[in-house]
């Protein structure tokens, strides 16, 4: 880009008259400071000030001239006003690709079936009564069988609490298989009150593949030592949960399992869809959106996990970082996706789609519409909410007119 100098100078002249208009410098009223003395203080403020409102009036008007779409904020560089000449600047943007999807309807995919079996029904009944559990305290250090009662939080290599990493009030128990070996082993023996740390080691098979083999300290404070005391299966047990029999107690579990397995096995089948047609797409994504995704993965990742300024921890970031970039490519590719279809099938999130998730949101909370909405506005939420919603209408529709098999 080239902007005259003379388009330049007139902008500068004019701030300089505004600037005019409402200083006072000493020894004259407001108003009234000769223009060259102003010229001579704020020349500077006015030149920087005069560019950063040229630069984009001449970006907006390159876009509207060429009907150009970026996905991100402009990058500026290069620019350049002495003193003779133009105001000279370059300005990189990156454009919605051209999408391509070959087929979206009639897509086939299967969906699962299962048979609620007695022992799925068993497992359920069982998680009910561990969470109908009453909490018996105990005065002696904790043992096998034991619930540990207990603060927790991460130690950095400061020895200090890394922030955002404190657990209040977890109850663990010892033994039952859900802890890391090295933490179960860390709770024998605790009584209420003790503070300590526990080194713990992360397993090779361990289900976040980033955190195997991983060394990690935490710090725990014990605030009760019990045992769980669980309910009597019959008819008691029945009465409890507003039913008169343990068969309409397993009745209603089974319902339950039949619906959820029913949710699931739609969901899968609709990212199966949305599988295939990012799979059968050809069309380059964003790098800028995608280097975006992956921070936002990368922040996350942050947050729940210490990393040390070392070169090993910071190689290794950059080893998870590109692992995750096919992920990062793949949730761009899909929203691309999800948009053009809904463009070319006319769906659309309506205003009071968003509102009946405002009034959905004051009714949890407990605050009011308006409410809800100012804190909407102040975190973008709506944004990520319409994005939600469209894409469940999509999906929605690609199912509606998809080859599922059984």
């Amino acid at each position: 880009f080239e902007i005259p100098r003379e388009r330049v100078e007139d902008e500068i002249d004019g701030i300089m008259q505004g600037i005019k208009k409402e200083i006072a410098l000493p020894g004259f009223r407001k108003g009234k400071a000769p223009l060259d003395m102003i010229k001579a203080r704020f020349a500077e403020t006015a030149q920087k000030e005069a560019i950063e409102k040229l630069i984009p009036q001449a970006y907006q008007q390159a876009l509207e001239k060429e009907s150009l779409r970026p996905v991100i904020p402009a990058e500026i560089s290069n620019m350049e006003y002495g003193a003779e000449g133009p105001l000279s600047f370059e300005i990189a943007i990156e454009l919605f690709p051209e999408v391509e999807i070959k087929k979206y309807k009639g897509i086939k995919a299967r969906k699962e079936t299962k048979t609620i079996e007695t022992a799925d029904v068993d497992k359920e009944l069982e998680g009910l009564r561990q969470r109908l559990a009453q909490f018996e305290k105990l005065g002696h250090e904790a043992e096998t069988g034991n619930v540990v009662v207990m603060d927790y939080w991460r130690v950095g290599t400061d020895e200090k609490p890394v922030p955002g990493s404190q657990v209040t009030g977890y109850p663990a128990e010892i033994g039952a298989g859900a802890l890391v070996k090295d933490f179960n082993d860390g709770l024998m023996g605790v009584k209420k009150g003790d503070r300590k740390t526990i080194e713990v080691t992360y397993p090779e098979d361990f289900p976040q593949e980033e955190m195997r083999g991983q060394s990690v300290t935490f710090g725990i404070e014990v605030k009760e030592i019990g045992k769980k005391i669980l309910p009597e299966i019959g008819e008691e047990f029945a009465k409890t949960l507003g039913l008169d029999s343990m068969e309409s107690v397993r009745s209603k579990i089974e319902e339950g399992l039949v619906a959820s397995h029913e949710q699931e096995s739609i969901r899968k089948v609709k990212q199966e869809i949305l599988h295939s047609i990012v799979e059968d797409s050809r069309f380059e994504v964003p790098d800028g959106l995608v280097n975006m995704g992956l921070e936002s993965m990368m922040k996350s990742y942050k947050e729940e996990n210490e990393t040390a300024e070392d070169s090993d921890a910071q190689q290794k970031l950059g080893e998870i970082r590109e692992r995750l970039r096919p992920l990062a490519v793949n949730v761009v590719k899909e929203q691309f996706i999800i948009d053009d279809i809904a463009k070319r099938e006319k769906i659309t999130v309506g205003d009071d789609e968003i509102e009946e998730v405002l009034k959905s949101i004051a009714n949890r909370t407990g605050i009011s519409i308006d409410e809800a909405r100012r804190r909407a506005a102040e975190s973008d939420e709506v944004g990520r909410w319409r994005r939600d919603i469209l894409k469940g209408k999509v999906l929605d529709f690609l199912l509606e007119h998809a080859d599922v098999k059984k």
